[in-house]
């Protein structure tokens, strides 16, 4: 289980809180979206949580163990990273770019266990008949595919379960076909028993696949739950600083979202409030 306590962070020491008093939690089997503003906090978030900023004030802990403490190498079997931007600066091939995502379950040569994981991980995104091709003559949402498909075979096999998966903004360059498949299959790799984090931008296909949504706005947690208790009017609003409309899909038994354009709505919109009275 992943656990942040109490968590506030300073890109500067004598600015601002980018996140300020941050408290959530995600179990195996849940895909948890956060979701926010630009400027919120989002990306801090999963970087605190992946390790590329210290923890000054507060704990993330999986399991009940501090995440700092773990050994790098040993966390690196069974926690994977997706950045916003990845690039690759070598004529990789693209299966040779998945496997990287088991280095640190080998030394000299992969296993068998490797190549089933990186096999797997090409047929959810996709990629076989890409698999030989060079990943700087792809286009831009097959090199996403092919960065995703690192990360979930770096966490694959019995051993790594549970993993924890964490996505920040994966459906950019995807086209509409493939951010379905693509969230499809981060909630079945979820309830496989795996933890999965990811930041996204779309708050309907949040609403869609997510099991549980953590609503960020200026670095504090607004509303976290199942979507129906977060997607809600005076919540979004409040994040996003537009009126919200929110209505049941008209396939689905989840929320869908509508927000209004300035100037389309006279009534005022809620504050964020210090005291996170927005939260259920």
């Amino acid at each position: 289980m992943l656990t942040l306590r109490n968590i506030t962070w300073h890109a500067d020491p004598h600015g601002p809180a980018v996140l300020r008093d941050v408290s959530f939690t995600a179990r195996p089997g849940e895909l948890a979206v956060v979701i926010g503003p630009n400027g919120a906090g989002k990306s801090t978030l999963l970087k605190l949580i992946a390790g590329d900023h210290p923890v000054r004030s507060g704990s993330v802990l999986w399991g009940g163990s501090d995440l700092q403490r773990l050994p790098p190498l040993g966390t690196a079997r069974w926690r994977a990273v997706l950045d916003q931007r990845n690039r690759i600066g070598f004529g990789f091939t693209v299966r040779e770019v998945v496997m990287m995502g088991r280095y640190p379950h080998f030394t000299v040569r992969p296993s068998a266990l490797d190549e089933h994981a990186v096999e797997c991980a090409l047929e959810r995104m996709g990629l076989h008949r890409l698999a030989r091709r060079d990943i700087n003559t792809l286009s831009g949402g097959e090199q996403q595919r092919t960065h995703i498909a690192r990360a979930l075979a770096q966490i694959d096999g019995p051993a790594a379960a549970p993993g924890l998966l964490l996505l920040d903004e994966p459906l950019n360059d995807l086209d509409v076909k493939h951010q379905h498949a693509l969230l499809a299959h981060l909630r079945a790799f979820a309830q496989d028993g795996h933890v999965v984090v990811a930041v996204l931008h779309d708050v309907n296909l949040a609403a869609q696949y997510a099991h549980r949504v953590l609503l960020l706005a200026k670095g504090r947690v607004l509303a976290d739950g199942p979507a129906p208790d977060v997607l809600i009017p005076a919540a979004l609003a409040a994040a996003y600083g537009l009126q919200a409309h929110v209505a049941m899909h008209p396939f689905l038994s989840v929320p869908f979202v509508h927000f209004a354009p300035d100037g389309l709505s006279n009534e005022p919109l809620p504050t964020v409030t210090p005291d996170h009275a927005l939260i259920p």
